[in-house]
């Protein structure tokens, strides 16, 4: 009986050592599951959130004795478009923020297009478009610069004895009132202003400057931005039709806004963007994966203004919108990077904006898998 036994568990034996040596085992050229490919994330040279400078009357906080020629000039870059019924509306107010009048002017927009001459050279092309009498505007992009002119006299509301020690650029969704709505997220004070001109703030204003809070600077020159100080940081890895974004550090969002993420599809040829897939706004850590959709309200979820962790895991074969996407085998197939981006919450969800926070390059041996 026990030699039986002993027949039996030999056998057995080898019937495991028989199934590990078959060809559908796990080895080191031919693992179980699919390849999975990581990156690290990068800020791009220019983030290109709202910038732009603000010129004030000379006269400044002082009684004006030449309304008619004393002018407001707001000119500002690469602020998103805004979905129908949204605009950017301009309002001058005295030092304190408590009385504030809404500006009526002249609005340019110039617009810069580039193409490719058939030598592969880049070719700009540049567009104004005039408007008078505009007392809001919902324009946008990354190759849009606005510029707004109100002159004091004229203004309902404004009267010459009223100083202007602020300026404040605010995103209205709904019927403007008498003040602006709580999306201030565009600003400068006169006491900022160097020669009458100073740079806009972007964040969210508030009456106290100690209060307000500064998401970014622009620089002496409209094309600039102050980098902030904060850097974030953190890789993404794709793997069988499936991205993990796992990365941390970043600023609160100001008011209005919110961070999203979105796959690039470039050129083969040029390398230049021709589509985009959204996916969605970040999330928080895992298990729980949290919309943070909110975050610019919700003081919980940052420790002095700054959110600590974010963790985003998108399965592309989930994605409504497939049009951008490549075969089921090779979703990614000609996409090129991956972007975290900084949009309003007034802006057309799902359409990239100009606010690139943080960027994933991704190398050829990527793309497609």
């Amino acid at each position: 009986m026990m030699k039986t036994t002993k027949k039996l568990f030999l056998g057995t034996l080898a019937a495991v050592s028989l199934m590990a040596c078959e060809d559908t085992r796990s080895i080191t050229t031919d693992p179980g599951g699919g390849y999975g490919y990581g990156t690290l994330f990068a800020k791009p040279a220019a983030a290109n959130v709202p910038r732009g400078s603000i010129r004030f009357p000379v006269a400044g906080r002082l009684a004006s004795a030449t309304p008619a020629s004393d002018s407001i000039v707001v000119e500002m870059l690469t602020a998103d478009t805004l979905a129908a019924g949204a605009q950017y509306v301009v309002w001058a107010a005295n030092d304190s923020g408590t009385k504030f009048v809404r500006l009526t002017g002249d609005l340019a927009v110039t617009r810069v297009d580039t193409t490719q001459n058939q030598a592969g050279d880049l070719v700009f092309s540049t567009t104004t478009t005039n408007r008078t009498g505009v007392s809001g505007w919902g324009v946008g992009g990354s190759n849009i610069r606005v510029r707004f002119r109100a002159f004091r006299a004229g203004q309902t509301g404004l009267v010459n004895t009223d100083s202007i020690g602020l300026i404040i650029v605010s995103t209205e969704t709904a019927a403007v009132g008498t003040a602006p709505g709580n999306i201030r997220s565009v600003w400068a004070r006169f006491t900022d202003a160097t020669s009458s001109v100073a740079a806009i703030r972007f964040g969210t204003w508030a009456r106290s400057v100690a209060a307000q809070y500064v998401y970014a600077l622009s620089g002496a020159s409209p094309g600039f931005v102050a980098n902030p100080v904060l850097t974030p940081r953190g890789r993404m890895e794709i793997r069988e039709g499936v991205v993990v974004a796992i990365d941390s550090n970043y600023f609160r969002p100001p008011v209005g806004y919110y961070y999203a993420m979105y796959g690039v599809k470039v050129d083969s040829l040029s390398n230049r963007p021709i589509d985009t897939l959204y996916m969605g706004a970040r999330t928080g850590p895992a298990p729980e994966r949290a919309t943070y959709f909110n975050a610019d309200a919700d003081a919980a979820l940052s420790l002095n203004n700054v959110i600590v962790a974010m963790n985003q895991r998108v399965k592309l074969d989930t994605i409504s919108d497939r049009s951008s996407l490549g075969p089921a085998e090779r979703p990614l197939k000609e996409f090129g990077f991956v972007n975290v981006t900084l949009q309003s919450k007034a802006a057309p969800e799902g359409r990239m904006g100009a606010g690139i926070i943080m960027q994933a390059a991704l190398p050829p041996s990527m793309r497609g898998r």
